[in-house]
This record gives C-alpha cells, structure tokens and sequence, in this order.
C-alpha cells in the first residue's frame, strides 16, 4: 500500500494504464509469458500507473519502478515475526550504552559492473542524509559514520540509539564511485548500478526489464532469468491477472475471493499478510469535540467491527483495541488486552455522550448551546477506505443519530490538510506498522512528534499529547531491541492508554495484499508459513520470493 510504506516507510513509507494490447513478454524460454506454461519471465506490478518514465535515481522524491530491485539495505525485517535478520550485513552490536553501533558486512559482495562493496560505500550511503539535509527526509538520528577497515562500519549517535535499529532496512546502500561525482538530486540515473539481483535489460514506458544476474552475491535464481515489471492501473492489473497474463502483484482486491480465487482455486491466490498495526479513524485531539474522550469513546463504541469489515472486503481481520494485529503483536500486548477485538456497544456510546454533557440536535452534536458537525476526511486512492467512510457514516447515524459529512479526497488535498492537523476525522494508519517494531509503531504517537495546529508534523497527525504515554515511550527508546521482556513490560501501560484514551479507532488490521496468478510458477509462500513477505517492491523480501519460485512446466 502506498501510504503505508511512505508511513512505514512512513511509514512508512510515503509515496507512489496501460491496455492488455500494449503489454508485450521479454520470455528466454518458449513463451512470452501470456499463457503458455514455460517461460522463464516473471511478470509483475509494483504499483498502480498508466506509464513508467526512464530513470532510476534512489534519493528521487518518488521513485520509479525498479529502484527496490537495484539496491539493497544492511538488514530486512520479517514483518510476521519483526526482528532483524542479516542482508548486506552479517552482524551488528551496541556498545557504549546504545550510542554506538557497529555493523560488520557480509564478505565477497559486488556491484553489478564487478567492483566490490566496502565499508566505504557504506559510509558514503549513510552520511548522504548528514551532509545533505534537504534529503534526510526519513529523520537518521546518527550523527557520524565511520569505516575502519572494509568490512566494518561504525554508526554513532549522540543518545541511545537503539529504537534506530529498524530503521536501517529501509537505508539502501549506494555505489560510492558512482555517486560520489553525480548531482544526488537531478541526476537521473539511467544505467543503474546496484547491488541487487537485477541488472536493467530493456525500458519502454509500457515495461521495465530486468535481468537476472549470474554474480549475484546472495545465491540463485533456478527458474527467474528475467523480471518484466508491467505499468497498469488496478483494473488493467486484475484483467491481466485473470487471463494469466501477470504472474504477481500486490494490490488489495475487494471481493477477491469471489471474482478471483473462485474462478480458478489451483492458481488464482489471495493473499493477505499481517502488519503490526492497524488502520482506521484518527481523531483530531486539538480542536472540536474529539478533543473530549467521551466523544471519541462514543463514536468507537457505535462501530461494528465486523460489518465495516465485510463490507470493506479486502480480508483483513479485526484488531486490538490498542491498535495492534492480535497475530503479529501477541508478544507485545499484556494479558488485559490481549486477544481482545472492538464490540459494538450502543448503549454504552450513548452513555458515553452524556456522561460528557453531550446531546445530538439535528444530526449534530450540541452541547452548552454550541452546535458542533463532524466530518470525516477520506483518502480517495484507497477503495476500500472509501468504503470504510460510508459503513462508518451509517452506523453513527443508526446508533448515535449523527449525520456526519464524509470527504472523499484524492491524494494531494488529503496529504495537504493531513499534517496540519486540518481535519475533525481522517482514515489512517493506527498505529502506523512502521518498521516493524513495537517502539517504532507506538512512537508514531510520542510527544517528539506533536506540532500544533496548523504547523506540518512528520508523524502523530492527530496531536496526541498524553505525559504518561510519552513517558513511557522515553522508557522504550532506551532498552536494547534484544531485551523483549523488558519492552513488553513498558509496552504494555502504553498499550492500555491508547485503548483507554482513544485517540484512534481501529479498524482492521495493516496488510501486504498479495495476488498470485500460478500458472506460471510455483513455490509461492503462504501468510501461514512465510518468512518473508512476496511483496513486489520490498527489496530482499522480494528478492528471496524469486529465489523459491520453481516452472509449473
């Protein structure tokens, strides 16, 4: 999902039609990929768009397709299970009471034009965001960068610097003889230079191709010799999908499994991988009546969970009251909460509003006098919040007797007002999954990010604000990410204040949609037994799916 990976990513993190006629295969073997069974070309999507433009420059505001295949980061995180495991990097290690991280490189890794990656490039690639400022974009709170010798980099901050850890899987690392000389920001990049699996084969605005390299430092492709990544919005996508003319993407399909899987079970795969976090409705905590918490509780007791759900129809299962996947974040939520989902209580959203000197007049909320509508903004790109927004209005209508005005806005009006607080309600990540940790989730809310009104913030839209919450994510901050029993213990009064407070409703859970034609290839992992997630544009994950995949011939 785009938000979430410029969320996650940012967080995440934040970001990113072509006719069935246009698309043409680039197979080596006995087919192009468009029906028949051998060919060695997987074909695939990365994100919704009518054409691509040439031009591969990874420190671009918004990157192209292909950028994810042609540079790697120090480390991926397995977003079912979040934990750290080795990638460009073997090991790394705090020391110095968390200010200091060294980091030792995976020995014998080139550069697709044979040049070996060091510990300099390394360095260079980290300090891009110290010395140009303009692109630290994503916050590096390190201060310097050091290489000792070629296979050992050594990262110092200047605090505790161990809630960054994460973060590092999103830092791709970059040729130092390539860039060094190169304008970071215009240069367009045009034979790109990584140290990835891919080298670029062939460009046109319709598909990119990619090939396989035979150097590649981190083994095998046996059936993957080539990846033709295809530019189409999600309708053309679902099309090519059905005729079996893609093999891959990852787009959230209302409906699925009635208009995919149904039509072919053997083939057509559905899948939905669970984040940490969750998304749903994010209360403006500043202005209006959601700043009182027997409105917010009100409005979060009136929702059917399920029915919001269903009628969303992307898969995803119900969530924490504290926001988190009740799957991926078990080890985190204390035995209060755990396991627990939202109920519907009508009764109790009423009493709510009284309690709080509330009444309704005229589908508006009043109180001392003062009529107050609410409104809810929605992020038009994503269809089945748009569906949310709709499912929302009618239940409060239905059991608090609101009518509440629904904006569905594209997505430049919506990032527009989003982080300046311009809004009653909004649909969002919440919390976000971030990079996959439960610091890195319940930070999103912390103080270091609350700006007021009408100022831009990087994260915490809402203006949440609570001393204790933020307490405990200072607390957090300095506990080494290995200490899980330690973070639990902090987590947990965390956990219980946003379920209390609610500065959020959650809705469903965060997800990577997953959508599989098989014909082709077998060897596809499932939710239930991955260790990685057969995300189209999430670099090493992306590279390890390949790696398994196996000819249907």
């Amino acid at each position: 999902m785009k938000r979430l990976m410029a969320v996650a990513a940012a967080v995440l993190a934040t970001a990113v039609l072509a006719t069935a006629g246009l698309l043409t295969g680039c197979s080596t073997a006995k087919s192009d990929g468009s029906g028949a069974k051998a060919t060695s070309t997987v074909r695939l999507t990365t994100h919704p768009t009518q054409a691509f433009q040439a031009g591969w420059n990874p420190f671009a505001a918004q990157l192209n397709a292909g950028v994810s295949f042609f540079y790697e980061p120090l480390m991926r995180v397995n977003a079912q299970n979040p934990s750290p495991q080795p990638w460009l990097a073997d090991s790394w290690k705090f020391s110095d009471g968390g200010k200091t991280l060294t980091f030792r490189l995976h020995p014998g890794v080139k550069w697709s034009d044979g040049k070996p990656l060091t510990a300099k490039d390394v360095k260079f690639s980290l300090e891009v965001p110290l010395e140009h400022p303009e692109l630290n974009l994503a916050g590096a709170p390190y201060t310097s960068v050091d290489a000792p010798d070629a296979n050992t980099v050594v990262v110092q901050y200047p605090k505790v610097g161990y809630s960054d850890l994460g973060s590092f899987k999103n830092r791709n690392i970059y040729p130092q003889h390539i860039w060094a000389a190169r304008n970071l920001k215009t240069d367009q990049n045009l034979k790109p230079v990584g140290s990835g699996p891919v080298t670029l084969d062939s460009f046109s605005p319709q598909q990119i191709t990619l090939k396989i390299r035979k150097d590649y430092w981190n083994g095998s492709f046996p059936a993957v010799k080539k990846v033709a990544i295809v530019a189409a919005q999600e309708s053309s996508t679902r099309s090519l999908l059905l005729k079996d003319k893609l093999d891959w993407s990852t787009m959230s399909w209302q409906g699925a499994e009635k208009n995919y899987v149904a039509l072919d079970p053997e083939h057509h795969k559905y899948q939905v991988y669970p984040l940490l976090g969750s998304e749903g409705v994010l209360f403006n905590m500043k202005k209006g009546p959601t700043t009182d918490v027997h409105v917010r509780q009100a409005l979060t007791k009136a929702v059917d969970v399920t029915k919001v759900l269903k009628v969303m129809g992307t898969g995803q299962p119900a969530v924490n009251p504290s926001g988190l996947n009740n799957q991926v974040g078990a080890a985190w939520l204390p035995a209060d909460l755990a396991g627990k989902t939202l109920e519907q209580d009508a009764a109790g959203a009423r009493a709510e509003l009284a309690a709080g000197g509330w009444s309704v007049r005229g589908g508006k909320l009043s109180k001392d006098g003062k009529s107050y509508p609410l409104t809810l903004n929605v992020y038009q790109p994503y269809a089945n919040w748009v569906d949310m927004g709709t499912a929302l209005k009618d239940q409060w209508k239905s059991v608090l007797s609101l009518d509440v005005t629904v904006n569905n806005m594209p997505e430049a009006t919506f990032t527009q007002k989003e982080p300046v607080g311009d809004f009653s309600m909004e649909t969002a990540f919440t919390p976000p999954s971030a990079d996959g940790s439960i610091f890195g989730a319940l930070n999103a809310f912390s103080s270091d990010y609350y700006t007021p009104l009408g100022k831009s913030a990087a994260s915490n839209f809402g203006r949440f604000n609570d001393p204790d919450y933020s307490a405990q994510i200072v607390k957090m901050a300095t506990v080494d990410p290995a200490d899980t029993a330690r973070l639990k213990k902090l987590a947990g009064p965390a956990l219980r204040i946003l379920a209390r407070q609610a500065p959020f409703i959650p809705i469903g859970g965060s997800a990577s949609f997953v959508d599989i034609n098989s014909s082709h290839f077998t060897g596809w992992p499932t939710p239930e037994t991955a260790t990685y997630t057969p995300y189209t544009s999430a670099g090493p994950d992306t590279t390890l799916t390949l790696q398994r995949l196996r000819s249907a011939s």
